[in-house]
């Protein structure tokens, strides 16, 4: 008797729940309700408007405009009755479009609704929603799409594109096909804070589908929530000075503020026009910039790797005094250039190889000898275990920066895990243990052999030298929602701490602006710090080595006292670093510091640098490259 009692009374208290759960769900809910009348009941997606981007002093640069979008759902249309025909010439499009459109949105979802033409103006759409009522499964939404008030820093700003089945199957609550997602730049990186909430309105409709009165007094609607604005630490009217002077050139630009890794400017060369990605023909146009042989849509001023030249003696010079190869004190003679044995290494600093040269004006005038002695110190530093010397200073250049991992904001610069910069390890690895020595590798002491960097990388190591020890991980977004981010804020220290081995560099990088290899740009009311790089670039053809117009490349921060900003300038085929990298770099610094360029002579030298075109070169480079055979590479002998 217990247990058939303990049976009913189980029995008793399921049947309690079931229908108390019944009891709610038809009394105090409308869950059920909507699905039953989703035939006579709008289900009105509202697209939230995307987050405007704004410049550090709130320049609006992207905001959006007004688009209508015809959506299906396949499972609610009527085929054999659907009268293709006059619907293809309401909407505008062919039969086969039509298909091939369907098609699409049936291998997505019979049961959900999808895009089936996008992009639809205002003055179109209203001739459309007269008929739409006849065409059972179909119907429309607004939506707000992209306008760039610029025409220009798509590396910077990026483009939206349409969602990816990855993209629904990662976030299906949210994305349906059709649905827009960044792609690329901040459209991408800050893609949640930008995108907002969907909302949903309910409608009743007639029995053609007219909408007739909201539904349940609007009780069951959920309101859409506008994306956040985001504000970048780019100064627009600087960006757009330092584009400008890159006309007709490639390669990149980075500016940072040392004081906090604001980036200020990051331009890439050839520039493209993010407009062109928004609208009908952004798939053609894509495809194209994709296919443009001068890719405008890498990003190289965060992605390109170069060899560093001459910028890199700063690293020798940092790393021969911390280690103690080297001192204030320390000179050498050059003899027009390294010699040692069979190994040389030219040096063209003039009428200075006559006397000794110390550590400061060895910056200042770029000697060759100079640094070449002070790495093979740096890597016979312990003699009997050349290994452990070269991973001693492969960590002190890591630390500036160099194999550094930038922050969110920055996704595309997420190319790791290549070694930038080498080791003991990787050259026992590369020829042997104890089959090489500092000869082997001391193209490394002028920034060539197995050295990589990016023009971002660069611009920090003067931000670091700027701050004499450490920096601050430079980052583009400034606020979301006019909130200030502190995430940004912290200092990193690199394992140079010792401030008097960086006042010995940067009174060397002075005087490149006095005596040295920056003299002829030269700003006479602020004081600069800089130095020049020129990086030399090959190609082999039919196993024969074919020498190519050299890179530019020039470093500097600005003013020397209280620094405000640090720039680094990658000019490709440019030639010698003061030739183009060098004046665009002291230009854009007091573009910043001064907000204009007042001296004539300075003028005048903005004028021949945004004149200067770089296209023959380009073209020529490009007609070698058609050649079967070829492979690019790097020369280990190189000059300034």
């Amino acid at each position: 008797m217990k247990k058939l009692f303990s049976f009913y009374l189980l029995l008793g208290t399921i049947g309690f729940i079931l229908i108390s759960r019944l009891f709610y769900i038809q009394i105090y809910t409308n869950k059920y309700i909507l699905n039953a009348l989703n035939t006579s009941i709008k289900k009105e997606i509202i697209i939230p408007d995307r987050g405007f981007i704004f410049d550090r002093n709130h320049k609006l640069l992207v905001f959006n405009k007004s688009i209508y979008e015809l959506i299906i759902v396949p499972i609610l249309m009527e085929e054999k009755n659907f009268n293709i025909k006059e619907f293809c010439d309401t909407v505008g499009i062919q039969k086969s479009k039509f298909f091939e459109n369907l098609e699409k949105s049936k291998s997505y979802s019979k049961y959900l609704p999808s895009v089936f033409i996008p992009f639809i103006p205002k003055e179109k759409f209203a001739s459309i929603q007269e008929k739409l009522y006849k065409f059972k499964g179909f119907d429309w939404v607004k939506r707000s799409v992209r306008d760039y008030n610029v025409k220009s820093s798509t590396n910077i700003l990026g483009y939206i594109g349409e969602v990816t089945e990855n993209d629904i199957k990662n976030e299906s609550k949210y994305y349906q096909l059709g649905d827009f997602i960044g792609w690329a730049g901040v459209e991408k990186s800050c893609e949640k804070f930008l995108r907002g909430k969907k909302g949903f309105n309910y409608w009743l409709r007639d029995r053609n589908g007219t909408i007739i009165d909201s539904y349940n007094n609007k009780k069951n609607n959920i309101k859409a929530v506008s994306g956040n604005d985001v504000t970048l630490t780019i100064d627009w009217d600087l960006q757009k000075y330092a584009e400008d002077l890159m006309v007709n050139k490639k390669g990149g630009i980075v500016a940072i503020d040392p004081r906090n890794g604001e980036i200020l400017s990051l331009v890439s060369s050839p520039i493209s026009n993010p407009n062109l990605l928004v609208g009908k023909n952004r798939n053609k146009e894509f495809k194209r910039l994709m296919n443009d042989p001068n890719h405008p849509l890498f990003d190289r001023s965060i992605q390109a790797r170069y060899s560093p030249a001459s910028t890199f003696k700063l690293l020798i010079e940092l790393a021969g005094l911390h280690m103690g190869v080297i001192n204030e004190k320390t000179n050498f003679t050059c003899h027009n250039g390294f010699k040692y044995g069979k190994k040389r290494i030219r040096c063209r600093s003039g009428s200075s190889h006559r006397f000794p040269i110390n550590v400061k004006k060895a910056i200042a005038i770029s000697c060759n000898n100079f640094f070449a002695q002070v790495y093979k110190r740096i890597v016979e530093k312990y003699p009997k275990n050349l290994r452990k010397g070269v991973n001693e200073w492969s960590e002190i250049v890591k630390s500036f920066g160099f194999d550094y991992n930038f922050p969110y904001d920055l996704i595309s610069y997420k190319y790791k895990k290549k070694k930038l910069i080498p080791s003991g390890d990787y050259y026992d690895k590369k020829y042997g243990k104890n089959k090489w020595n500092a000869i082997t590798i001391i193209s490394n002491s002028i920034g060539q052999g197995e050295i990589n960097v990016t023009p971002i990388q660069l611009a920090n190591l003067a931000s670091i030298i700027a701050n004499k020890g450490h920096f601050y991980s430079p980052h583009l977004i400034k606020k979301i929602n006019n909130k200030q981010l502190i995430l940004k804020e912290k200092k990193i220290r690199t394992k140079i701490k010792n401030k008097k081995y960086f006042n010995t560099v940067i009174n060397g990088m002075e005087k490149v602006f006095m005596i040295g290899t920056g003299k002829s740009f030269k700003c006479h009311n602020i004081r600069m710090a800089g130095k020049t790089g020129t990086s030399q670039n090959f190609i082999q053809i039919n196993r024969k080595m074919r020498s190519l117009p050299d890179h530019s490349i020039f470093i500097l921060f600005a003013p020397i006292k209280n620094p405000k900003i640090s720039v680094s300038v990658i000019i490709e085929n440019g030639g010698f670093g003061s030739n183009l990298a060098g004046p665009i770099a002291s230009l854009i610094a007091e573009k910043y510091i001064n907000r204009s360029i007042d001296n004539i002579y300075r003028k005048n030298l903005e004028k021949r640098i945004m004149k200067s075109n770089l296209k023959k070169t380009y073209d020529y480079i490009s007609r070698i490259k058609k050649l079967k055979n070829y492979h690019e590479g790097k020369i280990n002998n190189k000059k300034k």
